[in-house]
């Protein structure tokens, strides 16, 4: 079984406004919702069904780590700072349109931050990781001749751990499939890491949080983030010559 990780942009990530502030109410993933996936199983739809998780909370309830950016950097390597959770699961459950969490976020610096991030607007995405125990149908299957995507359903899955992403989404993708382009992205030279995080900023806003898994100044030789956009499909390309996708 793969470790995966699969990011949502989201437009009603928000701050609930009662209380003091800081909670957070997200869906970490949406259900039927078919999906283009390119990972190393191959190059299919993917769907995630009414139902997946129902075994993990039952099992779990809110035991789930929540963190930001999965713990690592933009550049895909561990980060210390970004390993300590941020907040902590108040509720997770399933509904009609996917899973649904509301989190009570730690009084952290890295908390704080990525708080206010929420509540400008900069971070609108959400991700989960875990893994796939059964999919219909078990495998990817080739593609069609006819050149149509194979579909993938994952009726159950594993879940590990929950939070805000600061990964664009592209604009046909509604997720972002990334389950092995972390791995991908941790092997790559330092270099090529540093070019993959300029490409990534060139998408983003000036305020949107960027390196070392925290909002705020770039690190040392991370450069600025200058606020043009390139187009998505040269940015996929770019990527794809890496070997990323």
């Amino acid at each position: 079984m793969t470790v995966f990780a699969r990011s949502y942009p989201l437009e009603d990530i928000h701050v609930d406004a009662s209380g003091d502030g800081r909670t957070v109410e997200a869906y970490a993933a949406v259900f039927n919702v078919p999906t283009e996936i390119r990972d190393r199983d191959g190059h299919y739809m993917e769907v995630i069904a009414p139902g997946a998780f129902d075994r993990t909370i039952a099992e779990r309830g809110t035991k789930f780590g929540v963190f930001y950016n999965h713990g690592l950097t933009l550049h895909g390597a561990s980060s210390e700072r970004g390993s300590v959770p941020i907040g902590t699961p108040l509720e997770v459950r399933a509904d009609e349109r996917g899973l649904y969490t509301r989190v009570r976020y730690h009084k952290t610096p890295l908390a704080d931050e990525v708080l206010e991030a929420i509540r400008e607007g900069s971070i609108t995405a959400y991700s989960f990781s875990g893994r796939f125990i059964r999919s219909e149908p078990s495998r990817v299957p080739r593609r069609r001749s006819d050149g149509e995507l194979p579909t993938v359903t994952r009726t159950e899955i594993r879940l590990t751990e929950f939070g805000p992403t600061p990964m664009p989404a592209y604009e046909e993708a509604s997720i972002i499939g990334v389950r092995s382009v972390l791995q991908k992205i941790a092997d790559l030279p330092d270099e090529e890491r540093a070019e993959l995080a300029a490409l990534l900023f060139s998408g983003l806003p000036p305020t949107t949080p960027t390196v070392g898994g925290v909002v705020g100044e770039p690190g040392p030789g991370e450069g600025h983030h200058s606020g043009r956009s390139l187009p998505a499909r040269i940015v996929r390309a770019r990527l794809r010559r890496m070997g990323v996708l």
